[in-house]
This record gives C-alpha cells, sequence and structure tokens, in this order.
C-alpha cells in the first residue's frame, strides 16, 4: 500500500469555505498540496452528492468525500461508492406525529443512488416556509420534489431527512423523534438562515464520526486531522488525532479543540491544518 503521512477529515460549510459552490483560491490550491505531500483527505459533510461533487471540483487526484452525515462514502473522482447507511422509507409512518404536533415538514433525501432527489409534502409547510423552500431549491443543484404523501414513493430507502426550525422547536422534535424510531438526530445551525436550526434525521449507523472510523479501518496507525464548526461534527472530532474547530463554532465545540482556527471567511483552515500538521511532527 501507499505510505500516506496521515488523514485530514474536513467538514465543508464554515470550515473550509463559505461560498456555497466553489472553494476560494488560496484554499483549493493548499488542498491540492497536501495530496501531493501524501496526506489522505476525505470531506465529510451534511450535503448531498449532487451538492458536494461540484464544490469539490477543483481538487485533483485521489481524495473521498461522505455526504449527508455519513450516510455514504464515496471514492473520487471515480464516484465509487464505498459505504451505505440508509433509512428504510417504511419508518416514515412512524414520524407522521412529529411534523403533525410542531410546524414544519419532513425533507427526504433519497441519496444519489435513488437519483439525488429532494422529496417534500408542501401541504405540510406555511407559506413562509414554502419561500425559504424555494430559496433552497433555488441554490441546490439536486432535484426537488413535491409529493402529496410519502406514500407515493418509490424508493424504498433514503439517504437522510432535514427539518429547519428555530432551535428550540428543533430539539423538541429531536426529542419526539427519538420516542418513535430508532434514529440519529443532529441539530446544526441552519447556514443559510441565521437564526434558524437544520436538523439532520440518519440511520444509527450513519455519523461523520462512524463513517470517519470505518475510513480509518483502511489505515491503521495513521494520525487523524479533523476540522468542523458545529455539533454534526463532535463525532468525527472526537475520533480525531488533532482537533481543529473554528473560531464560530458554538462555544461547546470549541472546548474539545486542540488548535481553535480563524473563521473560513478568512481562509483558516489554512492556519489551523498548518498548526496541526507541525503539532504532529513535533510529537
Amino acid at each position: 500500500m501507499e505510505q500516506f503521512k496521515g488523514i485530514i477529515a474536513l467538514d465543508i460549510d464554515g470550515t473550509i469555505t463559505v461560498e456555497r459552490h466553489a472553494l476560494e483560491e488560496p484554499v483549493k490550491q493548499y488542498l491540492n498540496h497536501l495530496i501531493e505531500k501524501k496526506w489522505r483527505l476525505i470531506f465529510i459533510t451534511g450535503r448531498t452528492f449532487a451538492f458536494t461533487k461540484p464544490i469539490l471540483s477543483s481538487i485533483k487526484g485521489e481524495y473521498f468525500f461522505a455526504v449527508q452525515n455519513g450516510a455514504a462514502l464515496y471514492d473520487m473522482p471515480q464516484e465509487k461508492c464505498l459505504k451505505r447507511h440508509y433509512i428504510s422509507t417504511a419508518i416514515l409512518q412512524k414520524l407522521a406525529p412529529v411534523f403533525q404536533d410542531h410546524s414544519g415538514g419532513l425533507l427526504v433525501e433519497s441519496g444519489r443512488e435513488n437519483g439525488d432527489i429532494c422529496y417534500y409534502q408542501p401541504s405540510d409547510f406555511t407559506s413562509d416556509e414554502l419561500k425559504y423552500l424555494d430559496f433552497r431549491i433555488g441554490i441546490s443543484p439536486e432535484k426537488w420534489e413535491p409529493i402529496g404523501s410519502f406514500d407515493e414513493l418509490n424508493v424504498t430507502e433514503f439517504a437522510v431527512g432535514k427539518y429547519f426550525a428555530p432551535q428550540e422547536n428543533a430539539h423538541a422534535m429531536r426529542a419526539h423523534i427519538h420516542q418513535l424510531a430508532p434514529l440519529k438526530v443532529i441539530v446544526i445551525r441552519d447556514p443559510f438562515r441565521p437564526g434558524f436550526h437544520l436538523a439532520h434525521v440518519n440511520a444509527q449507523e450513519a455519523s461523520k464520526g462512524h463513517i470517519l472510523e470505518e475510513f480509518m479501518s483502511d489505515y491503521p496507525g495513521l494520525p487523524v486531522i479533523g476540522a468542523g464548526d458545529d455539533y454534526n461534527d463532535e463525532h468525527m472530532l472526537e475520533k480525531s488525532s488533532v482537533k481543529i474547530v473554528m473560531q464560530n463554532a458554538p462555544e461547546g465545540l470549541r472546548q474539545l479543540a486542540d488548535i481553535v482556527a480563524p473563521s473560513a471567511d478568512e481562509h483558516g483552515i489554512i492556519q489551523g491544518l498548518e498548526e496541526a500538521i507541525d503539532l504532529l511532527r513535533n510529537k
């Protein structure tokens, strides 16, 4: 096996970029430099495959990304799926009471193997919520498909469910879901709407930390540098030898950090990774 210096596991939004569709030039150049220097790069994001692939299209050589909070892992650029942790659509009937008792509806992301379609029931959303969905549809490359009922789905499994809500409601809905079904629910800040939160509803086996752990098993003994900016990165950071947390991350996450890096709009990941590599070199 080719010899690598280590693994670098990176969140995308708020960590390596604040842009939606492209990496800033200094960050792109630095990440390509790391690949040339024999670091194994894995990007672990809440985005879909269709939303992740374009932003990483300027990365040269072999790299990996895991999408939808660890629901699937791909070897790039050949787009080979290495791992999948999807949810049976039968679970959607159990979740219906959550969205009857709380404002807002569920988005069901099918996953790349099912066409990367985002299904939603318009009747579950208020007019203001539908306006926000129109914004998300406008910035998202995946297909969005309104349906009358999730019973109409022609797939048997899906990658992740998502919902948007103010913080308190988002956590109340998470607690309700945990009462009804064996699923993992992580609530983070909505990267596109200040004051609101976004929840990822995944299979129990799907998380950023678990997918990183599976990836690490192919590279025993290699050190791992992890970098993130929100609570869905927590498990990934816990699996890392050196933990980089962005300056604008929640305080609870920053307490885990070995290194606090400047924010993504300052290209802070470059400084953070340089410090992490120096830290490993001097151990």
